[in-house]
């Protein structure tokens, strides 16, 4: 990442050139610098912005359930291909409809819906819409001790089993051999515990 020092010396150096007090030899140089670093600053951008969150999908894909079953309702989102930012390339929204008694996984990557399919599942409780976002949560797990080396397992969905009170939780498993989930709030942001993958 480029640093702020950085840029301030760039625009100093250019002010300093404009108004004659180095030589204008000198110039062709700091033009160079700031050029390097608006590269280097727009190829930082891209590769945090590699992918997408959670939330960023969500309403391509509810429109899809939507027209699937009118009573449609967010039950889970999952990725398996997430990073350690909280993005990924793809995600996969699971909506249960009460009168149909079934499921309907729409799988949306880089923006755009891939094929959609009727399933079975066990996932009934409705996800409420106010939840933080993946890249929020993850890094929240972060500050709590959540290490990982390039990728991120992400899933959100309502958990009553080995937790106080039934609520929408992250469960965050890194690509760490030491194998342990993380949950975090989904409603409050706040951190829950670690627990050992079983």
């Amino acid at each position: 990442a480029i640093c702020f020092g950085q840029i301030t010396t760039v625009h100093i150096q250019l002010g300093n050139a404009l108004e004659g007090k180095i030589p204008m030899r000198s110039t062709r140089f700091v033009m160079f610098s700031i050029i390097v670093v608006l590269v280097f600053s727009l190829c930082s951008s891209l590769v945090f912005a590699g992918g997408m969150t959670a939330k960023s999908g969500l309403a391509q894909a509810q429109e899809s359930a939507i027209k699937w079953q009118a009573d449609a309702a967010l039950v889970q989102i999952i990725t398996e291909s997430g990073n350690m930012v909280g993005t990924a390339e793809k995600w996969s929204y699971l909506f249960h409809s009460p009168q149909a008694k079934k499921c309907y996984k729409v799988p949306v990557k880089d923006s755009k819906i891939e094929q959609a399919l009727e399933v079975s599942s066990s996932f009934t409780d409705a996800v409420d819409g106010d939840f933080i976002d993946s890249a929020q949560a993850i890094t929240e797990a972060k500050k709590k001790g959540l290490k990982g080396k390039k990728r991120a397992m992400m899933t959100l969905h309502i958990m009553l089993q080995g937790t106080k009170t039934q609520d929408m939780y992250w469960n965050i498993v890194s690509d760490m051999p030491e194998g342990r989930s993380t949950l975090i709030n989904a409603k409050t942001g706040k951190f829950f515990r670690h627990q050992p993958l079983k």
